[in-house]
């Protein structure tokens, strides 16, 4: 940083770590001042302008940003394996576009303020949109724009821009993105690039088994993205908290200043590390036009026909075969799913450490639950299992189903058949948050 020069009032590393300490902990410029042992709050100011400048001139101008990054640099080093895998990429770019959020205080600014409330989060908030590879390496941070545009323009204007993301993309270049963007995807489609989204369920009730697979391809790479933004906001919690109005103008820059760290010092993010192999195998195998059970229910009528279920207990279903928690993250194709059915795991025990889970067998070898969904309190999803107890392991299960919109998927399962396998596999619930998984 050779713009930052040594003042009277402080060095150039006391204005470094100011600046730093500010962006990390998002405290007042009082609270700032107080903890540094600063003589007054508005030196912090003047030490965050210096920094912030000379972050601009010398290093993002150099090395963060599409205008320094190669093509060829971006594929070779920083393609994840599971999405080069699922897509084929080769010698194509991937990027996976998603905007986020910067809430703030309300604007004194009518206009402005009319802009910058969003009517989905019921709040005034600026909207970055985070570009990055499939590994969670940052390309660009374009924005912010206003709360009142929603993905799909933001990515119109950001593909117009001559000097942005477009001067390194080709036709054929992948984007992997979510159903938010649904309204640009033609116009990506027409520049020539192929554009990965989860299927749209429209007016059916659910997903078809290929719709559903092909859904979690997507989602099983678009993870990092969501990943980047929750490091970020912890670490950055200036960025995370409510930011006040007079940082406005100099949010953009402290978003992209936490990119470029977060590229430098943060670690690529690969799911799946040592089991890649057994589940790309797992998601390719598993790839049918239809669902076999779900077709089973459909002409049995186990669906529609009026059961009565029975509180499960311990002593009920043992013939059901063990598993390990590898067996399931091979299962899940991941560990997203198992993340989620601990939570559902968590929800239907009561306080007496029983699980209230319903439960009814249709034929020896095929188990009708019902799980109640984690959205609609009075909505309850009939979910069915069909297990070989001959086997352990994933080769055991030889189908399931849900009413859920991605129940009839075969790749993974949905977190109410996951939670159900979860518990009846015999590991041991242990109730933890969704931190702790990557994917």
């Amino acid at each position: 940083m050779k713009s930052l020069r040594a003042s009277d009032n402080r060095n150039a590393i006391q204005a470094v770590v100011t600046c730093l300490f500010k962006l990390r902990t998002g405290n007042s410029d009082e609270v700032v001042a107080s903890i540094l042992d600063l003589k007054n709050p508005r030196l912090v100011s003047h030490f965050c302008t210096s920094v912030l400048n000379s972050f601009e001139v010398d290093i993002l101008a150099k090395r963060f940003g599409p205008t320094v990054y190669t093509r060829d640099y971006l594929i070779k080093n920083h393609t994840s394996p599971v999405a080069n895998k699922l897509f084929n990429i080769g010698n194509r770019l991937a990027l996976i576009c998603d905007g986020t959020y910067i809430s703030h205080e309300k604007s004194s600014n009518n206009a402005y303020q009319r802009k910058s409330y969003s009517g989905q989060k019921k709040k005034p908030l600026c909207k970055p949109m985070t570009i990055c590879t499939t590994d969670g390496f940052v390309v660009d941070l374009p924005g912010p724009f206003y709360g009142t545009q929603n993905d799909a323009t933001i990515m119109k204007l950001i593909m117009e821009d001559p000097n942005g993301i477009r001067r390194l993309l080709k036709p054929g270049d992948i984007f992997i993105l979510d159903r938010g963007f649904r309204d640009v995807k033609s116009y990506l489609e027409g520049l020539g690039f192929v554009v990965m989204m989860p299927a749209l369920k429209g007016n059916q009730k659910q997903l078809t088994t290929v719709e559903a697979n092909e859904s979690r391809k997507v989602t099983k790479c678009r993870w990092v993205v969501e990943a980047v933004h929750g490091i970020i906001g912890r670490k950055c919690k200036l960025l995370h908290n409510q930011v006040d109005n007079k940082l406005l103008p100099k949010i953009g820059l402290y978003a992209r200043i936490a990119c470029y760290l977060h590229n430098e010092y943060g670690r690529r993010l690969n799911s799946d590390l040592g089991m890649e192999d057994a589940i790309f195998v797992r998601m390719t195998q598993d790839v049918h036009d239809t669902n076999q059970l779900a077709l089973e229910v459909e002409e049995k009528r186990w669906n529609r026909r009026s059961s009565l279920l029975s509180k499960v207990t311990s002593n009920d279903i043992q013939d059901f075969p063990e598993m390990t928690e590898d067996d399931l993250k091979i299962l899940f194709t991941g560990s997203y799913q198992l993340s989620q059915a601990v939570s559902y795991l968590a929800e239907i025990y009561d306080d007496d450490g029983n699980i209230a889970l319903s439960y009814v067998k249709e034929s020896p070898d095929t188990i009708k639950f019902e799980v109640r969904s984690r959205h609609v309190n009075r909505k309850m999803y009939k979910c069915f299992i069909k297990y070989d107890s001959r086997y352990a392991g994933i080769r055991a299960i030889a189908g399931y189903c849900c009413e859920c919109a991605n129940g009839l998927r075969t790749i993974g399962c949905c977190s109410h058949v996951a939670s159900i396998i979860y518990y009846l596999s015999g590991l041991e619930p242990v109730i933890a948050d969704d931190s702790e998984y990557e994917d």
